[in-house]
């Protein structure tokens, strides 16, 4: 009976300490998991933006005289040659007479120029074309991947824009030269009661009306600024850090325009030359601008309105994705706690490619794995979780 009673109280205090011990013991942490798994990923820079105007020509007066007023408002369409305003040149001595024939010759000179720019820009045009086709043919052989039929597409598409651009800056060329050859024709015949008319280098809509109110003017006075309407771009500022990474032909994505659905368009330039930029906190940043160009319909936008621009610098169809919010640095790796068998264990991984929501893991992880979401200080390696899963 002794030896019944001691085992009877063995047990009965084996059974208090477990319980004891199942009283005081921590409670699982709750978590929010998610579920590791394969997917398609972009990598995105983004920075705010504005349009404008590829072609801007600021029409400006030729002689000195009375500037009459100017008729035309912001917005109006105008024709090339067609005339924008009218001045009453004032009297002219020898020695204006020799400025207006420098000035001649001075847009001469811009005119060979921009001749010998529109002929380097028709050559560029047809190796480009040249390319492409010779793209096509190896692409439909299987030479060349989609990704090089894509490039040779759009420096094509960049060479035909370049080739436009050049020959709308030879016609305004052409224009300055007549305008500067009217002015000296005018002071020759001794016509200087004469009105001279200010004429339109290109088609175009008129921007910004820099002198409207009849005034007396000198030469070179800007009068109206036109912008060559078809030639739209956008035009944003990115961090030098960040410019590097981006290259001509990449995909951009036109947001917070004021539509609902992003814009299609494509990187054409990074210009050489960065500037410094205070940012809102006062801080000193170098920046550079990326110009890119629609791939179709600007949605009615014209010169300066606000856009963000996303600019895809890498984009994978199936890759491994873990949550940003589940990765954290753990002794200078990547690391996250997966969750096995109710308890998270810190597993170190080696991350990829970065995108707003998602990251690319490259090892660590297998995919239907569950990592916690947002671990607070209460996770640690080998903790007891209680997980739900995260919507």
């Amino acid at each position: 009976m002794k030896r019944r009673t001691q085992i009877v109280l063995l047990v009965v205090a084996l059974l208090v300490a477990a319980g004891v011990a199942m009283l005081f013991r921590p409670a699982p942490v709750p978590v929010q998991t998610v579920q590791v798994q394969r997917g398609p990923l972009q990598e995105i820079v983004e920075e705010e933006g504005k349009t404008r105007m590829h072609d801007h020509f600021v029409v400006a007066a030729t002689v000195t005289g009375n500037l009459r007023r100017v008729d035309l408002h912001a917005g109006d369409r105008v024709r090339a040659g067609q005339t924008l305003a009218w001045i009453d040149p004032a009297p002219i001595d020898p020695r204006q007479g020799a400025v207006l024939q420098a000035r001649l010759q001075a847009a001469r000179a811009a005119q060979q120029q921009a001749d010998a720019l529109a002929g380097r820009a028709k050559a560029d045009a047809a190796q480009a074309e040249k390319d492409l086709m010779r793209g096509r043919e190896l692409h439909q052989n299987g030479v060349i991947s989609n990704e090089a039929l894509d490039k040779a597409m759009t420096l094509d598409e960049a060479a035909r824009k370049q080739l436009q651009a050049a020959l709308s800056g030879a016609e305004a060329a052409a224009y300055q030269v007549e305008e500067a050859k009217a002015a000296l024709l005018v002071h020759q015949n001794g016509n200087s009661n004469l009105p001279t008319a200010i004429v339109s280098p290109v088609d175009g809509n008129v921007l910004r009306l820099i002198e409207q109110s009849e005034r007396v003017v000198g030469p070179g006075t800007p009068i109206i600024e036109i912008g060559y309407s078809p030639r739209l771009e956008i035009v944003s500022d990115f961090l030098t850090r960040d410019a590097v990474r981006i290259r001509p032909g990449m995909p951009v994505l036109i947001t917070d325009w004021g539509g609902d659905t992003p814009i299609p368009a494509r990187v054409r330039m990074i210009e050489p030359g960065g500037f410094t930029k205070i940012s809102a906190l006062g801080v000193e940043e170098q920046r550079v601008n990326v110009i890119c160009d629609f791939t179709g319909d600007s949605h009615g936008m014209e010169d300066g309105y606000h856009v963000e621009t996303r600019v895809i610098v890498w984009e994978g169809k199936d890759v491994l994705l873990v949550p940003s919010s589940a990765v954290f640095r753990s002794s200078g790796d990547w690391a996250v706690f997966v969750v096995r068998d109710g308890r998270a264990h810190k597993t170190i991984v080696q991350i990829g490619h970065r995108g707003e929501v998602n990251w690319e893991a490259l090892a660590g992880l297998q995919p239907g794995d569950h990592v916690i979401a947002h671990p607070s200080a209460d996770v640690d390696d080998g903790v007891r979780v209680q997980e739900s899963p995260s919507r």
